[in-house]
């Protein structure tokens, strides 16, 4: 029996006006959800229990750690860019569980507001990567300077920066561009916002924009927070 979350982000994608493989890609992945939520869990555990030795002030990674490793085992070395990097909590995962080529983590860093508070998750940031230094590089400014000076091309990318629709579609695009092919975009926040009401300028509002604009473009997976698209061969 589907849950209620299921009927409520259902109604989501159709307020959305998300494509019909993406509304049904998201429903396979409910419908299979029992049968693989052993598994889920003890993968998250499993993540969990590696964070224990970090500083961390929230995970909102590990609950995403099935997914990223049934779909990134593909690669036997992975190229991997993350737009937004927070504490590091994504990144530690790739570099902990897959051979890399490279790994660039791109973040501002600094919100004038809460200076003190971004200081601290930076600094988070440093300590929990500093056993990975020589296999990630970072770069401290906007996602749109960073890809301005970027010659580099990527496996997998994953975009969890800004949230607001107009940045996430530039994001999208951008990456888009350099994502090799067969490669992985990976969403984040999908499902953003008070999803019993009618959110706006959320990201879904871009991903679901940038997907019916692309016509070499596979949908592999939508879970409760994330969409993962493939670049396919035009």
């Amino acid at each position: 029996m589907l849950s209620k979350n299921f009927y409520f982000r259902f109604n989501y994608l159709l307020e959305k006006k998300a494509n019909i493989k993406v509304i049904l890609a998201f429903t396979l992945n409910s419908i299979l959800h029992p049968f693989l939520s052993r598994k889920k869990k003890k993968l998250k555990k499993k993540h969990q229990k590696y964070l224990l030795k970090k500083k961390l002030t929230t995970d909102y990674f590990s609950i995403n750690a099935y997914y990223w490793g049934n779909i990134l085992k593909k690669f036997s070395k992975i190229s991997y860019l993350e737009i937004g990097s927070f504490e590091g909590n994504s990144a530690l995962y790739v570099l902990k569980n897959f051979q890399t080529k490279k790994v660039i983590c791109v973040d501002i860093w600094h919100d004038k507001n809460e200076p003190e508070l971004q200081e601290r998750e930076f600094k988070n940031f440093k300590y929990n990567l500093k056993e990975f230094n020589k296999r990630y590089s970072m770069f401290k400014g906007t996602s749109d300077n960073f890809f301005k000076k970027n010659n580099n091309n990527f496996d997998i990318i994953y975009v969890d920066g800004s949230h607001e629709s107009k940045q996430v579609y530039k994001d999208l695009n951008n990456s888009w561009y350099i994502l090799n092919n067969n490669g992985i975009l990976i969403c984040d926040d999908y499902f953003y916002g008070n999803i019993y009401k009618k959110p706006k300028n959320v990201p879904a509002d871009a991903i679901n924009k940038f997907i019916s604009e692309k016509i070499n473009i596979k949908i592999l997976c939508v879970n409760n927070s994330q969409i993962f698209l493939k670049k396919i061969n035009s």
